[in-house]
């Protein structure tokens, strides 16, 4: 497990990801140096990162593939899909299917083309299963842990968006992504946090310019910025995946009360038989039935149609993760590393 204070970086990071070290300082109770070298050794270990994922406004097709494998081919085929810029999250699960699979990609035509062209013909496969996701709800950019008290989260919150865009109904309007574009968030999948000058010269550009286009991408919501950590280290080891069944009247409010769940860190409504999926971070697999009670007491008309249990996330948002939970290397995603 890790310490209290590197929680307390983490929640920090999840609040501002491009928090200065002077900033991290003031809120942490500690010196900048200090607040860079803890950040330096989480980020070194595999431990936490910050990371751009697609954003609210993203021009982006979400899709989440359920494959079934031949008998002992579940690795084979998790191992050939991790190095896909679509294939933006792998886990082996137990349940329904064996492997479970988010797609992004510009948008349905290029998703037809890698399911069909790319994941059915991979060796070991057997089948599969779509589930488009028609909104995201609540994505994990926005799951915070628990380790700074709410005077803490203030003080860094006023932050959260580059302060020359103001508030979010302020946005400007969001634009088709350039070739530049492209190249910056593609970095900033690797390392939300890098200096804009080493960030310029990686993408060869000016840091001004590589700094105002970075902000106009998470001022519009075409990107976000997120800090992760190793789900094992933080005493949450369990993602469950819940796919649920409302009315559709009832469609809107219930996402939003299963929002406000500490646990819940994925929801998005979706085309099917089921039109609501659920992920959570748990501590215990037991404690998947006392949530589904807590559930039911809070949304009655919500119905648990199906359920996976990951038991390993071979990768996360182009996070590719060892053995033991810990990030190991990076692959850009699916939008900004396929030409639309």
């Amino acid at each position: 497990m890790i310490g209290e204070e590197e929680l307390a970086m983490v929640h920090a990071l999840q609040v501002q990801p491009r928090a200065t070290w002077s900033e991290l300082a003031a809120v942490l109770g500690c010196t900048a140096a200090t607040a860079s070298r803890r950040w330096e050794q989480l980020q070194a270990s595999g431990t936490a990162w910050v990371t751009a994922v697609p954003g609210p406004r993203a021009d982006a097709f979400v899709a989440f593939v359920s494959l079934r494998c031949a008998p002992g081919r579940r690795e084979d085929v998790a191992a050939a899909l991790v190095d896909d810029p679509a294939a933006v999250t792998v886990e082996i699960t137990a349940g329904s299917h064996d492997l479970l699979v988010e797609v992004i990609t510009p948008g349905p035509g290029a998703f037809t083309r890698y399911l069909l062209d790319r994941v059915e013909r991979l060796p070991g496969v057997v089948g599969s299963t779509v589930t488009i996701a028609t909104t995201v709800v609540t994505e994990a950019s926005r799951w915070r842990l628990d380790a700074l008290d709410p005077g803490q989260s203030q003080a860094l919150a006023h932050g959260a968006l580059p302060r020359s865009f103001g508030a979010a109904a302020a946005r400007p309007a969001a634009r088709h992504l350039s070739e530049l574009d492209r190249r910056l968030l593609a970095e900033l999948s690797r390392d939300g946090r890098m200096p804009w000058q080493q960030l310029a010269e990686r993408t060869g550009t000016s840091a001004a310019t590589a700094r105002r286009r970075c902000e106009r991408l998470l001022a519009t919501g075409e990107a976000a910025l997120r800090c992760d950590v190793a789900a094992p280290l933080i005493e949450r080891p369990v993602t469950v995946s819940l796919w649920t069944r409302v009315p559709a009247a009832d469609l809107s409010s219930v996402a939003r009360s299963l929002a406000a769940v500490p646990s819940v860190r994925f929801i998005a409504t979706t085309a099917g038989t089921h039109n609501l999926l659920v992920i959570l971070w748990l501590r215990s697999v037991d404690e998947v039935h006392h949530l589904e009670v807590d559930l039911a007491a809070r949304c009655p008309t919500l119905a648990v149609l199906d359920r996976t249990i990951a038991l390993h996330t071979a990768k996360r948002m182009g996070r590719v993760f060892d053995a033991a939970g810990h990030s190991s290397r990076t692959v850009p995603m699916g939008p900004w590393a396929i030409p639309a």
